[in-house]
């Protein structure tokens, strides 16, 4: 099966449109259809509905995803393995969610390479559970999230914490104005969403929600908002926007965690890498 079908879907399972995923593959629309058409026979199941202004995956096209961005990813690292120039003798693939990219590894990518200088890195950014498949199934070798993940086949270190905070772009705010209709929900993770609930048992709900952090730092920049972030995050931007901790407002705290296969041919090299990052993660992390 040819790559350039699975990537054929994968962008038109992105963007819902075959003439968009054409144009941005620089195929015409006849022949990204032509891929799809001969991957359906091929699976002897339709990926597509195709009605005149609506394109939706079928349920085995939502099946299929996974796999085919799977196949590409482990495409791409072999790729970049065997293309990597002589001083580099082996070769990471490193998936992130990207508030841990922006609170923590963008920080530490040279400090890396100082002291793995023969590991030349993969890294990409991932939703979470994505995160997840893509180490079980080899694409990644490693991952960083906010949860840990239960699995027999996973290993979760522990690299750093951080400490949420409700910040108003509003000096002097109270909670209950902090959490009124400028409210930005985000979520850091199910743990973060049990214990927001309890300490907030009346908060209906938010106008606002966002799973990305640094999007809500930027919606922070006008109105009247709040929303729980790091110290990391903000300390990173109060120069150009300053924000302030609301009084009496409940603190989370979260990790961040490193997560392999634990019968990965790179074992040895990962802990390595491991060990490195943990040091950087202790001084990142803010303390109480």
């Amino acid at each position: 099966m040819d790559i350039a079908h699975l990537k054929t879907f994968l962008e038109i399972y992105r963007v819902r449109h075959f003439g968009k995923a054409a144009e941005k593959l620089c195929i015409t629309q006849s022949a990204a259809s032509a891929r799809i058409k001969l991957l359906e026979e091929r699976l002897g199941v339709k990926l597509f509905t195709r009605e005149r202004h609506a394109i939706e995956p079928t349920p085995a096209g939502h099946r299929f995803h996974k796999y085919a961005e799977m196949t590409v990813s482990g495409w791409e690292q072999a790729r970049v393995m065997v293309a990597l120039p002589e001083q580099y003798s082996q070769s990471l693939s490193i998936g992130y969610l990207p508030d841990t990219w922006h609170l923590f590894l963008k920080n530490w990518v040279d400090e890396i390479h100082s002291q793995l200088p023969e590991t030349a890195l993969n890294l990409t950014i991932h939703a979470g559970q994505n995160v997840q498949e893509l180490i079980l199934s080899g694409a990644l070798d490693l991952g960083f999230v906010f949860e840990p993940i239960n699995s027999p086949r996973l290993q979760s270190v522990n690299i750093a914490s951080l400490r949420l905070k409700l910040y108003s772009n509003q000096h002097n705010t109270s909670i209950e104005s902090a959490l009124g209709e400028g409210y930005v929900m985000v979520d850091w993770g199910a743990m973060f969403e049990y214990e927001h609930s309890k300490a907030f048992p009346e908060l209906s709900g938010s106008a606002i929600r966002t799973n990305y952090g640094v999007m809500a730092l930027d919606l922070l920049r006008v109105g009247k908002r709040a929303a729980y972030l790091p110290d990391q995050v903000v300390n990173d931007d109060v120069a150009r926007n300053p924000l302030y901790v609301v009084d009496g407002a409940p603190v989370f705290e979260r990790n961040l965690y490193a997560v392999y296969r634990s019968a990965s041919a790179s074992v040895s090299l990962l802990e390595k890498l491991i060990a490195v990052i943990t040091g950087f993660g202790k001084q990142a992390s803010v303390p109480s």
